[in-house]
């Protein structure tokens, strides 16, 4: 079974649409505290609750979830999801985290698919939400290359999550969304452009990798 990477793209961007998302970073952690049947939890938290050693509980989830986990319990035959997050982690890390952990929640998971597929789905989530491919075209469309300091300026992400997205499929979203989320960060690529005129043309540039070429092939 493959992922699919274009239900997960899709669903990210209509997650911006419906919290009306409109600058970046994007943080998923007020999107998933405003979620019906989602409760989020910090590690130091839940240690507290449990009464067991913070080290204990973040080992109960493995070490492949050290940042974050997501457990689904079901009540009165609905799933509710607990979200239990590392807070100690830096502002990037916990962002991706927790966008990842929303992918699972918005996309369904459940179980009934291999990890692996939920693994990439829910990855390909975080990148559409925390990166959106209408914001970044916008960018590009105004003359300005997509530098590494750029793309962290810009979304908060940094090459990290660029070399992620970089090995994503091209994936088809339908352009009436695309040019909804457009829409609602208008203001905010305005004001990076004003801020990229006046601040960034004047830095040095000579050591900044340029990925101006990262989003060919994806279709919009």
């Amino acid at each position: 079974m493959k992922p699919d990477y274009e239900q997960a793209a899709t669903k990210a961007i209509e997650t911006l649409i419906k919290h009306q998302i409109r600058s970046a970073p994007v943080s998923p952690l007020p999107i998933l505290k405003s979620m019906d049947g989602v409760f989020v939890v910090t590690y130091d938290a839940m240690s507290e609750i449990s009464g067991q050693d913070r080290q204990c509980v973040i080992s109960m989830f493995g070490e492949k979830n050290q940042d974050a986990f997501t457990t689904v319990l079901m009540a009165e035959d609905k799933p509710r999801y607990l979200v239990t997050y590392n807070q100690h982690l830096s502002a990037n890390l916990a962002q991706r985290a927790l966008a990842r952990e929303l992918g699972h929640i918005v996309l369904g998971h459940d179980g009934s698919l291999p990890e692996d597929v939920r693994n990439e789905e829910a990855k390909c989530f975080a990148n559409h939400v925390l990166c959106p491919r209408p914001m970044i075209h916008s960018i590009k469309a105004l003359g300005i290359r997509v530098t590494t300091e750029v793309f962290g300026s810009l979304t908060g992400c940094y090459d990290h999550c660029l070399s992620c997205m970089r090995r994503l499929p091209a994936v088809h979203v339908d352009p009436a969304l695309n040019r909804i989320v457009k829409d609602q960060f208008t203001d905010y690529i305005v004001n990076f452009f004003h801020f990229y005129r006046s601040i960034m043309l004047h830095s040095d540039g000579a050591a900044v990798a340029d990925f101006g070429t990262f989003m060919e092939g994806y279709e919009e």
